[in-house]
């Protein structure tokens, strides 16, 4: 691949996700498409490059390209500390909430509490936050809380990974990575040579394609909004997009965790930031 070949593929990348690489980043671009350069009726780089640059791409080549070049990195209790955050700071005060939304006269449809795994690639994440979610609960009244009184949204740019992440299996590799063996045999059934996350679980967890840089206003209203590890792959200026339409689909009080790497200094200064051990919690005023 030549330097006007990258030019044109990595402004697509740019375009169609908002990931941005650099002058460096030539050997990701051949690692990740030279596998699937004949389902995109390439046989070179420099034919990808010339059906881009004259507009001749299609769905079928943004999917494919999207699915290859998305970074689907990740584990149950990636990095620990956020979901300790989320279950020791964040859960208590979720609970109080559910109680005080049960009190009011009026019932809102839907779930009580909603929430946000932005980056949810294959899942991990948001049965995390279901499974933390279920052990905070567990021995609780059912008529003060249950878990239909929560519901989680993971989103991904890749439909590849939110397929798996649908299904809810995983095999023993993958469940080895984060995941306790008391955790394992609490919310995963053995099938064969694989793990299925418990139907009560994947019955508060949904999911759907989403693109980080497209509107958020037919997304929903969020109480909490894991936005972990994504925002480290773009501009600035798409940074402080992203935190603004952030602030404006969560609730007030809401709260919102972004990666350890990531951080809104001179991109957003709305949020309240508060710390609880390793982890950087912001939060929306009331």
């Amino acid at each position: 691949m030549n330097h006007e070949e990258y030019k044109i593929i990595s402004q697509y990348v740019f375009d169609v996700c908002g990931i941005v690489l650099g002058e460096d980043k030539q050997y990701l671009i051949e690692q990740r498409l030279s596998p699937i350069l004949g389902e995109l009726g390439c046989n070179t780089f420099e034919d990808l490059a010339n059906k881009l640059g004259s507009g001749n791409s299609n769905f079928f080549i943004r999917e494919k390209m999207l699915n290859a070049m998305t970074t689907n990195e990740t584990s149950f209790f990636r990095d620990e500390h956020p979901y300790v955050a989320f279950k020791e700071k964040i859960m208590p005060d979720i609970l109080d909430r559910i109680r005080e939304r049960k009190e009011r006269s009026w019932q809102r449809r839907g779930s009580k509490v909603s929430m946000w795994s932005v980056a949810a690639s294959s899942g991990q994440e948001p049965y995390s936050m279901a499974m933390i979610i279920a052990d905070v609960i567990s021995g609780k009244s059912p008529d003060v809380v249950s878990l239909e009184d929560f519901g989680i949204l993971g989103t991904d740019i890749s439909s590849k990974v939110l397929s798996k992440a649908m299904e809810g299996r995983y095999g023993a590799l993958e469940v080895a990575r984060g995941l306790t063996t008391e955790m394992r045999n609490k919310y995963f059934l053995l099938d064969g040579d694989s793990y299925i996350v418990d139907e009560k679980l994947r019955g508060i967890v949904n999911f759907k394609t989403f693109n980080i840089q497209e509107s958020f206003l037919q997304i929903g209203s969020f109480d909490v909004i894991f936005c972990r590890n994504i925002l480290i792959y773009f501009t600035d200026d798409a940074k402080r997009k992203i935190l603004s339409q952030l602030w404006h689909v969560l609730a007030p009080k809401g709260y919102l965790l972004l990666g350890a790497a990531e951080n809104m200094y001179n991109l957003n200064s709305d949020f309240e930031t508060e710390r609880y051990g390793a982890t950087t919690i912001y939060r929306k005023p009331s």
